[in-house]
């Protein structure tokens, strides 16, 4: 006797936050492909877009918080108040639904982009850049550095920094779900003046 088994698809949906610049940048993953996505500029007001938006690309999609299977959360460089909100919502969502969390940084979203042996990219501001070294596997050379304009001039003229990166978030997405996944309380921001 044959029984014909039908085996139950699960659909991955994950819920990518990123509050490190101007921008709210929220994106919602089907399978690892971009379902929908909300980029923002909203200066200094990131408190009161993120969880909105959230909630609209979420009612869009048809689905309920209750389905994700996955968070990302993008942990920096930023300001205090930038990463504190991707962090604390990205850390809360886990916690209270229990599914996994994996955080990557800027400077490693940019690298991953970056078709290179060695890749050094930068996250400019007012006063001078955020600079990260990495090696081809997208890993950290030496710590990242904040510098101050003069000297991120001179670093400038000795290395092929790249800065304007087009981001395939896709590509981003299928690096970081190699990444490890971190206990909810483990999330730390990286905050500008850590750097």
């Amino acid at each position: 006797m044959w029984y014909n088994m039908a085996r139950e698809v699960v659909t991955l949906y994950t819920l990518f936050i990123d509050t490190h610049n101007k921008n709210v940048l929220i994106i919602l993953f089907k399978d690892g492909k971009v379902l929908s996505c909300e980029d923002l500029v909203t200066t200094n007001k990131h408190s009161e877009v993120a969880m909105p938006t959230i909630e609209k690309i979420l009612t869009s999609a048809n689905i309920d918080v209750k389905d994700l299977s996955n968070l990302i959360v993008v942990n920096g460089p930023g300001s205090f108040t930038g990463e504190r909100i991707a962090v604390t919502i990205g850390k809360t969502i886990a916690y209270c639904l229990n599914i996994p969390i994996r955080v990557v940084d800027a400077l490693t979203i940019n690298a991953i982009n970056i078709n290179s042996d060695v890749k050094v990219t930068a996250l400019e501001d007012r006063t001078g850049a955020y600079v990260g070294k990495f090696d081809a596997n997208n890993m950290p050379l030496e710590p990242f550095q904040y510098m101050n304009k003069t000297l991120y001039n001179e670093f400038k003229d000795n290395n092929n920094v790249i800065v304007d990166v087009n981001i395939d978030y896709e590509k981003v997405y299928d690096y970081i779900m190699t990444l490890d996944v971190l206990n909810p309380h483990e999330v730390k921001p990286l905050y500008i003046k850590g750097i």
